[in-house]
């Protein structure tokens, strides 16, 4: 199925009502030598029962401190977190070590960008499966296996008895990456956060490995944040799309309205960098500058330094969230007055 039949087919999924993660005003500072580190910035937004959304941006937006800061492994002090993380009415932000223990990993699964550096290379994947099984499910060792064996089998790993036995070094980055997606399915969470999940990969194995989380998005009908810096990734797996910018939302959208009509100068930026290639010696097109130090934030919208149709009011007011359609989002002064173009 090509790209935009795909786009088609999320952008005519029924509306989803059971809302499970809730995040409003979250903010993520760190107290450095240098000055106070604004890494999120009142970051709000929601997750449905059976939904993916995509958290997008380059690197360095603060999109895998959000999701460090849900699972609760941003320590506070040093760090300061404030907000409200609501998931299923529990509010996660000041739970203790203990309940946040019964939630992350058990309800809330993370799979992270590294796949090689992931796993301690002195145990075999099958101990270190069997220590989350152990940590958090009531089965006995047996048990544990077996389910651990009929994971593995689930998300096409072949020849999972050995695979069990094998050592991290004995594994292809690919094959270490399906198995920190079974790491995180083991518990049958509720929600799954996949920082990059195929960031080391190459292309090949970065469409089998999304092939394969479509798939179990699909027949487990669980929840997933997305974050990624690859729009063309967010258009193969996502629902909704939140655009991030320097510790902030910029853009929110339904993925197919995203692409159809990006909002937000930086949007625009990222997709016309995305579609564009370089032919016969003309230049690539790019977004100027980079994306600010999080102690070096400038006064006003954070992308005025880069943004081709800054105004003078840009760069001394910070925009609010505007909406200017149906179910979008946009922090921009360019929609105040309900018209961008």
């Amino acid at each position: 199925m090509s790209a935009s039949s795909k786009l088609i087919e999320r952008g005519e999924r029924s509306e989803r009502v059971e809302r499970i993660l809730t995040v409003e005003n979250l903010k993520t500072y760190f107290r450095t030598p240098e000055g106070l580190v604004k890494a999120v910035d009142e970051v709000s937004f929601h997750l449905d029962r059976g939904e993916v959304l995509a958290l997008v941006g380059e690197s360095g937006c603060g999109k895998s401190v959000t999701a460090l800061s849900i699972l609760g492994l941003v320590k506070s002090p040093p760090a300061l977190v404030e907000g409200s993380i609501e998931f299923r009415g529990t509010q996660l932000i000041g739970l203790g070590p203990k309940e946040y223990r019964e939630i992350r990993g058990r309800q809330i699964s993370m799979i992270f960008q590294e796949p090689m550096s992931a796993f301690d290379p002195l145990y075999t994947v099958g101990y270190q499966l069997m220590e989350v099984a152990r940590a958090h499910m009531p089965w006995d060792d047996a048990e544990a296996k077996a389910r651990i064996i009929d994971t593995l089998r689930a998300i096409h790993i072949p020849d999972p008895e050995k695979r069990y036995s094998e050592y991290p070094h004995e594994m292809s980055g690919g094959m270490l990456q399906r198995i920190m997606i079974a790491m995180a399915l083991i518990t049958s969470p509720e929600i799954i956060i996949a920082d990059e999940p195929t960031t080391a990969l190459d292309v090949t194995i970065q469409a089998q490995v999304l092939n394969l989380m479509q798939e179990l998005q699909r027949d487990y009908h669980g929840s997933m944040i997305f974050i990624t810096h690859d729009l063309g990734t967010v258009a193969e797996v996502a629902d909704r799309v939140h655009v991030m910018y320097a510790g902030k939302i910029v853009e929110k959208a339904p993925v197919v309205e995203l692409f159809e009509d990006p909002l937000h100068p930086y949007t625009l930026g990222l997709l016309t960098s995305r579609v564009k290639r370089e032919y016969k010696g003309e230049s690539l097109p790019f977004i100027e500058g980079n994306v600010p130090r999080a102690d070096e934030l400038p006064e006003g919208c954070r992308f005025h330094p880069r943004c081709p149709r800054a105004m003078d009011k840009c760069r001394t007011l910070e925009p609010p969230e505007f909406s200017p359609r149906p179910n979008r989002g946009v922090a921009c002064w360019l929609w105040e007055e309900g018209d961008g173009r």
